[in-house]
């Protein structure tokens, strides 16, 4: 399986590609050459980024020659698609690596997954519905919970589990509070 950075490299040039192909599709519609190139460019990338192992620089260099067109051609077209600011790029590329990350995972494990995600979901409503909790508790589950969303993503079973049993100790801990007081 491949490793977490090179999921993350994949998800970004396939996001990239993505985007950018699709304004490309849009100005090339009615030119026949222009559509054989863009097929021809987006098929090679598609193709470095499937193959087994990826190849990333190859795809990114496909991706790089679609750039520079889209940058001669069409650089003042208003609908030009212009780069995301980073903190939108990262959460445009983490969609992205989720569906990757969980693609290159066995069935069973995604299967596994969803289990822990549905229960996640449930524990942490039922105690986001606690009525008169403790602000920084509520805080402390929203937190936990997170960080058990965010392993989930990164297809990190055990992990998740774990935070999913810690978040129950910090409502079980704000419950034992308000019988006290």
């Amino acid at each position: 399986m491949a490793g977490l950075y090179e999921i993350w490299r994949l998800a970004e040039v396939s996001r990239r590609l993505d985007v950018l192909s699709g304004f490309v599709a849009m100005c090339a519609a009615k030119d026949d050459a222009a559509r054989r190139r863009l097929t021809r460019l987006v098929a090679d990338a598609e193709a470095a980024l499937s193959a087994s192992p990826p190849d990333v620089p190859a795809a990114s260099a496909h991706l790089d020659e679609l750039v520079r067109w889209a940058d001669t051609e069409w650089a003042d077209h208003p609908y030009r698609p212009v780069e995301a600011r980073p903190e939108e790029a990262d959460r445009q590329t983490r969609d992205y690596a989720k569906d990757l990350r969980r693609a290159a995972l066995p069935v069973r494990v995604r299967d596994e997954m969803g289990r822990v995600e549905l229960s996640l979901e449930v524990r942490f409503l039922a105690l986001c519905r606690r009525s008169g909790m403790d602000c920084r508790i509520r805080q402390d589950v929203f937190y936990v919970a997170g960080r058990a969303a965010m392993a989930l993503d990164l297809g990190h079973l055990e992990a998740a589990e774990y935070e999913v049993r810690r978040m129950e100790q910090v409502g079980s801990a704000e419950a034992r509070e308000s019988r006290r007081g």
